[in-house]
């Protein structure tokens, strides 16, 4: 995919893959990087340290009002998402004997974040009538 201009959100933008994405969708000509994490100030910092294209922003993509929120925010912003990396993800540390909120918040970010992405990003992309083959996953790298 061509970067060149592109709009992206990559939530679990804070650290690790996703600041490293965000780091490499810059360097390859996004007009603007989105950077979500649960942990803003760590967001920010990224954001910071990639250059004026990135923006660090809260937000936990468990929540699906705050997901919509977030894509609401970033398309009123930069007029468009063009690409989407549902990056944050976490783990129980246990096995079967993990609590069960455990669980249920490895099931929340893990499944249920895409789904809440998936719903708030792609009527639009699908109105704008883009080449959007693999819409909803970050497939760049």
């Amino acid at each position: 995919m061509n970067l060149t201009d592109r709009v992206a959100v990559i939530t679990g933008g804070a650290g690790g893959i996703g600041a490293a994405l965000g780091r490499r969708f810059a360097a390859e000509g996004a007009a603007a990087v989105v950077l979500v994490d649960l942990n803003a100030d760590a967001a920010r910092t990224v954001a910071e340290a990639i250059g004026p294209v990135a923006h660090g922003v809260p937000a936990d993509v468990a929540d699906e009002a705050q997901v919509r929120a977030l894509v609401e925010e970033t398309e009123r912003r930069y007029g468009r998402i063009d690409l989407f990396c549902a990056n944050a993800g976490v783990a129980t540390g246990g096995g079967v004997d993990a609590p069960d909120a455990d669980w249920e918040r490895s099931w929340q970010v893990n499944v249920m974040a895409h789904v809440y992405a998936a719903r708030s990003v792609l009527p639009a992309m699908l109105r704008r009538g883009a080449d959007y083959q693999n819409a909803g996953r970050c497939s760049a790298l």
